[in-house]
C-alpha cells in the first residue's frame, strides 16, 4: 500500500498537472482497455478454432471452411483495426499529457529554485538541482508515467476479462489459474516495497557523487592551472567506482526479487497442467478448453511481466518524486510577500538604512546591533579584514538574506514587504568574479535589460572601458564567451560586468573588488568613468585596494561587525587607527574567519 505521503505527493503534483487533460485521459483509458479485451479475444480464439471446427461434429469440410473464413475474419479485425488503433490513438493521447505534465513539474521545480533564497543554493551543489531537472528523478517519473498509462489500462483489462471469460467454462480450473495471479500480485506489492529502498539508497548516493562530479567539472581552469589533472582523474574514477557498486548492488538485488516472480509463474504452470489433465479425464472440459486455460495461463505471464515492471518503476518514480517534493517544500528564509500585497521602492532608490541589525550564516552572529544610513547619492567604502562584515551588508541591501532581528530598509521601506526581484532591479551589481553564461558578448551584457540595442550595449561597453578589446574581436558582439566565461581574461570579465550595470541604469550600485582584475592604467581609467557615471547615485564600494575608493564620500571601516571608523579618505589616512594602518601597509590585527554561509 503507498503511505499517505506518497498518496498526497501524487496527488499534489502528477494529479494536479494531468487534471486539466482528465476528459482526453479518461477517453485514452477506455481505448487502452478495449485494446486489452482484443487481446483476451485473441488469446481464447484457440478454443473456438479447436472445439467449433476442427473437433466439431457434424459438418462437411465447406461448412468448416466457412466457419474458419469467418472467424479468421473476425480474428484480424480485432488485431488489426480494434487492437492496433485503439492503442495507437491512446498512445498519441497519452504521450501528449505525459510530456505536458512532465515540462510543467520541470518548470515548477526550476521557478521554485531561482525564488529560494541563497542560503538554499549554498547548501545545495548545482549539479544536484540540475539532476531535478534533467536527471534521473524526472527520468523515473516520465518512464512510469508513460509505462502506468500505456500498459496498466492495457493488461488490467485483459487480464480482468480473460479470468472472466473462463470462469464460465470449470470453476475450478479458474480458482487454479486465479490463484496464480493473486500469487504474482502478492509478489508483486513485495517486490515493490523492496525495490522502492533499493532505488532511494541509490539515489541518495548519486545525489552525492553527481555533487563531486559536477564540482570537478566546474573547477577545470583549476585543474589546468594547478596541473593536478591526474589526481582529478583518480578523485572522478573513485566517484565512478562508489556509483557502479551502488547500481550492481541494486541490480543484482533486483535481479533476485523478478527471479522469484518468475518461479511463481514456473509453479504456477505446473500446477494448472496437473489440473487441466485432471479436469478433462473427468470430462468437464473439452480439448479447446484446456488449450485455452493453457493459452490464458502463458498469456497472462507477459501482461503480469509487465505488471510487474510497472510496480517497480512505480517505486523508483515515488521515490523521485519525493526528492522532488523535498525541493518544492523547501521553504525560503527571504520569503515574498504575498501577492498583491507588497510594496514597491521608489524607481529614484532612497536613503539605505540599516536599523539594530542582527545576522548569523549559522550561530556566531556576523553583525549585532548594527546601525547604518547611507543618504542617496552617496559613494561609500566599506573597508575592513575579511570576516568584518562588509559583503553581509551588501547582501542584506539587495536582500538576499533577512536579519535575525532589526530591518535594513531603502526609503524608508522595509525590505521584507518588497519582493527580492523588486529589490534587486535598483541596484547595478558589479561583483569579484561575475559569472557569465554561455552566450554572446551582446547578450550576456544585455541581460538585464534584453531589449537594449547594440548601439546602446555598445556605449555601455565605451563607458567601462571595454569596447576596445571587443572591438578587436572577430565577431565583435557576437563573440561567443565560454561557460562562466571560461574564454575571458579576469580584467575583462570584470569590465563587462560593469557595463552590464551601467547599461540599466539603476538608482543604486555595489562594487565588490570590481576593478581587483584590471591593470593599473585601465582602472584609473574606469575610476575616472565612474565618477562621472555616480554622480548623484548611491554606491557602495567593498574593498581591500584603497585607490579605488579615495573619492568616496564616506569609508567605513568594520571589524568584526561593527564601525570602529567612519570619515572620508583624507580624514581617515592621517588619523591613527586601522584605516591609516591599511594605508601606510601596516598588517591589520588579526581576524576570526569569516564564517561559513550555509
Amino acid at each position: 500500500m503507498s503511505s499517505p505521503e506518497t498518496k498526497s505527493v501524487t496527488r499534489r503534483f502528477i494529479w494536479a498537472y494531468a487534471r486539466p487533460h482528465a476528459a482526453a485521459l479518461v477517453f485514452a483509458v477506455i481505448l487502452n482497455s478495449l485494446s486489452g479485451l482484443a487481446m483476451t479475444i485473441q488469446t481464447m480464439a484457440p478454443k473456438y478454432l479447436i472445439d467449433d471446427i476442427i473437433l466439431a461434429q457434424g459438418l462437411t469440410n465447406a461448412e468448416r471452411y466457412m466457419r474458419l473464413g469467418w472467424m479468421l475474419a473476425l480474428y484480424l479485425f480485432v488485431s488489426v483495426v480494434w487492437r492496433m488503433l485503439g492503442w495507437h490513438l491512446s498512445f498519441r493521447i497519452f504521450t501528449r499529457v505525459r510530456e505536458e505534465v512532465i515540462r510543467k513539474i520541470r518548470s515548477a521545480v526550476f521557478r521554485h529554485i531561482n525564488s529560494l533564497c541563497l542560503r538554499f543554493h549554498i547548501k545545495n551543489n548545482s549539479g544536484e538541482l540540475f539532476s531535478y531537472l534533467f536527471g534521473t528523478p524526472l527520468s523515473q517519473v516520465q518512464g512510469f508515467f508513460q509505462q502506468a498509462s500505456m500498459m496498466a489500462p492495457h493488461y488490467g483489462f485483459m487480464v480482468v476479462t480473460t479470468i472472466a471469460w473462463v470462469l464460465f467454462w470449470d470453476w475450478i480450473l479458474t480458482l487454479v489459474l486465479l490463484g496464480t495471479v493473486i500469487a504474482a500480485v502478492v509478489t508483486m506489492n513485495h517486490i515493490r516495497v523492496r525495490t522502492k529502498k533499493l532505488h532511494a539508497t541509490f539515489q541518495d548516493s548519486e545525489k552525492t557523487v553527481s555533487g563531486k562530479v559536477a564540482d570537478l567539472v566546474r573547477g577545470s581552469r583549476a585543474v589546468k592551472l594547478y596541473a593536478i589533472e591526474d589526481r582529478m582523474i583518480e578523485q572522478f574514477e573513485a566517484q565512478a567506482i562508489v556509483i557502479g557498486q551502488q547500481g550492481v548492488e541494486r541490480d543484482v538485488q533486483g535481479h533476485m526479487l523478478w527471479m522469484r516472480q518468475e518461479t511463481v509463474g514456473y509453479l504456477g504452470f505446473a500446477a494448472l497442467a496437473a489440473a487441466c489433465t485432471w479436469r478433462y479425464l473427468e470430462g468437464q472440459v473439452t480439448i479447446g478448453e484446456v488449450s485455452a486455460y493453457m493459452g490464458a495461463f502463458l498469456g497472462l505471464q507477459g501482461p503480469l511481466t509487465t505488471l510487474l515492471q510497472i510496480a517497480t518503476s512505480q517505486s523508483a518514480a515515488q521515490a523521485s518524486m519525493e526528492r522532488i517534493a523535498a525541493v518544492l517544500d523547501t521553504i525560503s528564509t527571504t520569503p515574498e510577500p504575498e501577492e498583491g500585497k507588497g510594496n514597491t521602492l521608489d524607481e529614484r532608490g532612497g536613503t539605505i538604512s540599516f536599523r539594530n541589525v542582527r545576522f548569523a550564516y549559522v550561530e556566531d552572529s556576523v553583525l549585532e546591533d548594527f546601525t547604518l544610513d547611507i543618504p542617496a547619492g552617496q559613494k561609500i567604502a566599506l573597508v575592513g579584514p575579511s570576516g568584518s562584515g562588509k559583503s553581509t551588508i551588501s547582501q542584506l541591501a539587495l536582500r538576499l538574506y533577512d536579519p535575525q532581528q532589526g530591518t535594513v530598509s531603502i526609503g524608508g521601506v522595509d525590505l521584507r514587504t518588497c519582493a527580492g526581484r523588486d529589490v534587486r532591479r535598483r541596484f547595478g551589481v558589479v561583483p569579484q568574479d561575475p559569472y557569465f553564461f554561455q552566450s554572446t558578448i551582446l547578450e550576456n551584457v544585455r541581460l538585464l535589460r534584453p531589449e537594449a540595442t547594440p548601439d546602446e550595449v555598445r556605449a555601455a561597453l565605451e563607458r567601462a572601458n571595454a569596447w576596445d578589446f571587443v572591438r578587436d574581436l572577430p565577431q565583435q558582439l557576437d563573440t561567443m564567451v565560454g561557460e562562466s566565461g571560461t574564454s575571458l581574461s579576469g580584467g575583462q570579465k570584470q569590465r563587462l560586468a560593469i557595463a552590464r550595470a551601467l547599461l540599466i541604469d539603476p538608482p543604486c550600485f555595489i562594487f565588490d573588488e570590481a576593478t581587483s582584475a584590471l591593470d593599473t592604467v585601465s582602472e584609473r581609467l574606469i575610476q575616472s568613468a565612474l565618477d562621472e557615471i555616480l554622480r548623484g547615485k548611491t554606491a557602495i564600494f567593498i574593498a581591500h585596494r584603497l585607490s579605488t575608493i579615495r573619492t568616496c564620500d564616506r569609508i567605513l571601516v568594520l571589524r568584526k561587525g561593527k564601525i570602529i571608523q567612519d570619515g572620508d579618505y583624507a580624514t581617515l589616512s592621517t588619523t591613527p587607527g586601522l584605516f591609516q594602518d591599511m594605508v601606510h601597509g601596516a598588517e591589520a590585527p588579526p581576524e576570526l574567519p569569516a564564517p561559513v554561509m550555509a
